[in-house]
């Protein structure tokens, strides 16, 4: 019989190796090389997730900043659109003011009538303001009347009758235009009044003042007046642009 070969035992098995080692050995080499790059694989995954979230973030702060200056600008617009609506006040002709009908309120504010009083007349604004929202009156045509009978309350043939109406005296200033603005309102510029002649200031002319050039004098004042407080407005609008 012959003897085993020790040397073709070596070869295979290796010193104190067998077959079973041999295989775990490659198995586990495999598991590592397999586990490194599956953290490879996972360490890049989670680099381009954080630079998309990165990216995203920057995007959405971006676009919130860009969000807030269309806020603003679209809110600077709209005030200044309606200013524009609300408080246009156009510069009327004289031409214009002798066909307007005075019934027909002024639309103009407290602030816009401080603009055009003068001398004794300063401090009706309200009561001339309050005037045409009460009754259908222009006030700046009360105003007018007010500014050419008295040179602006400056000349008064009886006490504060600022508007040359009748032969008497009143209180106050405000006291006379609440007087005449009602009585303009209900007997001259009204179909049913007892003075009404038509709505034009040529028109109440023919009952309210015997000067035939009354309504030349008054008409040049109330377009004077809208052409002040149109430019007022105006300049208010450019600081708004």
């Amino acid at each position: 019989m012959n003897e085993p070969n020790r040397y073709n035992d070596l070869q295979v098995n290796g010193p104190g190796w067998n077959r079973t080692t041999l295989v775990l050995i490659a198995v586990g080499t495999v598991l590592t090389i397999i586990l490194l790059l599956l953290a490879l694989w996972l360490g890049v995954g989670r680099i381009q997730s954080e630079s998309k979230e990165a990216a995203i973030a920057i995007a959405e702060k971006k676009n919130a900043s860009a969000q807030e200056v269309d806020l603003a600008n679209t809110l600077r617009e709209t005030t200044v659109d309606y200013v524009i609506e609300q408080e246009e006040i156009p510069a009327y002709t004289y031409a214009q003011v002798q066909s307007m009908d005075m019934s027909v309120p002024s639309g103009v504010t407290v602030d816009d009538l401080k603009q055009v009083t003068r001398y004794k007349l300063v401090g009706t604004e309200e009561t001339l303001y309050q005037l045409e929202q009460e009754y259908d009156l222009n006030c700046l045509f009360l105003l007018a009347i007010a500014s050419h009978e008295s040179a602006y309350g400056t000349a008064q043939f009886h006490p504060n009758n600022v508007c040359g109406y009748g032969y008497k005296g009143f209180s106050s200033i405000n006291e006379c235009l609440r007087t005449v603005g009602k009585a303009l309102a209900n007997s001259y510029l009204s179909p049913s009044g007892a003075f009404y002649k038509g709505k034009t200031i040529a028109a109440v002319n023919r009952t309210y003042a015997a000067d035939g050039s009354w309504n030349v004098k008054v008409a040049k004042k109330v377009a004077y007046f809208y052409k002040v407080i149109s430019e007022n407005h105006n300049a208010q609008l450019e600081k708004l642009k």
